[in-house]
């Protein structure tokens, strides 16, 4: 599994730099579960690890990630990054864990874990096919002004106790932990 944790990692800064959506949705099994805080492709869906990688790719203005720690048991991979970029002219940082599981030869199961609320609201060019969130004008009550201003007011300290939290979950996991 390292050098299929190492491939995707390497088709990930092409992705990110080059736009080489088939580098990397070629490593995916053609039934692949692949899922973040935002979109889902279920097993069987035809094209999805392709979709879900352009999709992915077309939701940023410019992207580059970089991976702090991997760790590996049992045919899972748990990968541990912050990534840098802009997203409708603004800058961010954010970070998460991403889980790779695979049957050996193609990852079966991509799951990645981030807080949204570091990332701009990309409602202006959102919707259907973009990879963009669109957000719907209600969130919670608010309008989707209301919704800015909350990430607007995000502490800048808080994703430390995020990655903490994402750093412990991964390892915990890596080692056998919760299941």
């Amino acid at each position: 599994m390292a050098e299929l944790a190492h491939t995707f990692v390497e088709a990930l800064k092409r992705l990110e730099a080059e736009r080489d959506v088939d580098g990397i949705s070629g490593l995916f099994a053609a039934a692949a579960e692949i899922s973040n805080p935002l979109v889902q492709h279920r097993h069987g869906e035809a094209n999805g690890a392709k979709r879900f990688w352009s999709q992915y790719r077309d939701s940023f203005d410019a992207i580059a990630s970089d991976f702090r720690t991997v760790k590996e048991a049992d045919g899972t991979s748990f990968l541990e990054w912050t990534s840098t970029g802009s997203m409708n002219g603004q800058d961010f940082t954010y970070g998460g864990v991403s889980v790779l599981e695979h049957d050996g030869e193609k990852i079966t199961a991509f799951r990645t874990y981030f807080d949204t609320r570091h990332l701009p609201v990309a409602h202006a060019s959102g919707g259907a096919g973009t990879g963009r969130v669109q957000i719907s004008g209600k969130s919670n009550g608010g309008t989707s002004s209301d919704t800015e201003q909350q990430l607007a007011d995000t502490p800048a300290d808080s994703n430390s106790d995020l990655d903490r939290a994402q750093r412990e979950a991964a390892e915990q996991r890596a080692s056998g932990g919760y299941n």
